[in-house]
């Protein structure tokens, strides 16, 4: 199959009346379409009105009216200039919905008003489905889904065009379109520096680093899928026309731009390419690429022009062994000494002696001082928890008379009684002042 293309789109409507044209067509042809196919619905009536009725069963959130299939053919699938060629790719439309897209109305307009005048069909289909309003599912809007139904249902009664495996020199409708009006195509640009290139190479290395020369950049790739490819980029846009907008990517892939391009037809062309012939006019940068071109040194070439002959016994010629200077050795960097080692000066073992007030060694004076630091210690520690005890006792005795003052206040009527207590608060306290 030549093409196919899948959208969607919300303005069922729209699409429909675009499909169906005003009665003119593309290009100056008079007619928009040359058959038109109906499924699921009444001639006559205007195929919106009649899906309308089945939009309006869809819930809110289902947007989508309609999906726009488009299937284009090669003359040597459908011929556009036979009648019965243009109504068979019709009905094999009609088909194509019923079978894939089933309970659902469509539209099959076959027309040949495009640019390149082929058949070609534009099948609309309603996403809503007629019992369940529901719309269509995944792969139904698929592409490579949709392409390969197209291929099923076609092949079954038509010799399918893949069209040829490998094109030499791929271009698209829009640039040969551009060509016959005489409009500047930047590919057919490109593909011009590139072949200029090749020709002044005779190798894909010497290729490479031309190509910059002649306004292009190139960038070698390998992958798993494609092997080995390249990626050209137009960087020299002089040949622009003026006051034209220049697109911000220049960049195409040797693949896309056909065989002649891409690696393995540049490797061909440079393998059944004639070596260059050794001719005047030569160019140093060629003689500077070839290995094996290499000039002589001046002196050998001075040995050769003063070969000696001996003339007595007529010997064939003996060259003379030209003694290139001895070179001197370059002296040897002599290993630096190594610096010495410092060594730390012997210190002998003490060996303490006795002292007249009876110490025998330091270690003695500190374990003593040690012994009475503890003793100390232990000392203090035991004044602080005689001291803590005695607070506490006290604490329990002041706290047991003010309870008793506190249980004979409450029992106190009239101010005899309130004075007598009050005396012997004072007297309380007086008594903890002094033990204090």
């Amino acid at each position: 199959m030549a093409y196919t293309r899948v959208t969607r789109t919300a303005n069922g409507r729209g699409a429909l009346e675009y499909a169906a044209g005003h009665g003119v067509g593309h290009n100056g042809k008079e007619q928009r379409n040359a058959f038109v196919g109906y499924v699921n619905l009444l001639p006559g009536i205007d195929p919106a009105d009649q899906m309308q009725l089945y939009w309006n069963k869809a819930r809110r959130n289902h947007t989508t009216q309609v999906l726009r299939i488009v299937q284009s053919f090669s003359v040597k699938e459908f011929d556009p200039s036979k009648e019965g060629d243009i109504l068979q790719a019709n009905e094999i439309g009609q088909e194509f919905a019923k079978t894939y897209y089933p309970n659902r109305q469509a539209v099959v307009f076959t027309q040949i008003d495009g640019k390149s005048g082929l058949v070609h069909n534009h099948v609309i289909v309603s996403d809503t489905d007629m019992t369940s309003s529901k719309g269509c599912e995944k792969e139904q809007y698929h592409f490579p889904k949709v392409k390969e139904w197209t291929n099923e249902i076609f092949g079954k009664y038509i010799e399918l065009d893949f069209g040829e495996q490998q094109t030499e020199d791929k271009t698209t409708q829009t640039e040969r379109h551009k060509r016959e009006v005489g409009e500047y195509v930047w590919k057919d640009d490109l593909k011009e520096r590139i072949t200029e290139a090749m020709d002044a190479s005779y190798s894909e290395e010497q290729w490479i680093g031309t190509l910059p020369r002649y306004g292009v950049n190139i960038e070698v790739h390998d992958s798993k899928r494609r092997d080995r490819y390249y990626t050209y980029e137009l960087m020299d846009t002089s040949r622009f026309p003026e006051r034209k907008k220049i697109p911000a990517n220049l960049k195409a892939r040797s693949y896309k731009l056909g065989t002649r391009y891409d690696s393995e037809g540049v490797q061909r062309y440079f393998a059944e390419k004639e070596p260059a012939v050794q001719d005047d006019d030569i160019s140093m940068e060629m003689s500077r690429t070839q290995s094996h071109t290499r000039e002589e040194p001046e002196i050998e070439k001075k040995v050769k022009e003063s070969s000696v002959y001996d003339s007595v016994d007529d010997e064939p010629v003996v060259k003379r062994k030209v003694r290139r200077p001895e070179q001197k050795p370059k002296p040897k960097p002599q290993p630096q000494p190594r610096p010495k080692k410092t060594t730390r000066p012997y210190i002998p073992d003490y060996t303490p002696m006795p002292g007249v007030d009876g110490i025998d060694d330091m270690t003695d004076v500190l374990e003593e001082e040690d012994d009475w630091t503890e003793e100390k210690e232990k000392l203090a520690m035991a004044l602080q928890a005689k001291q803590d005890k005695e607070a506490g006792r006290l604490r329990r005795k002041k706290d047991a008379r003010l309870t008793t003052v506190r249980s004979d206040a409450e029992r106190i009527y009239g101010k005899a009684n309130r004075r007598r207590v009050v005396d012997r608060i004072r007297e309380v306290q007086k008594d903890d002042d002094l033990e204090f």
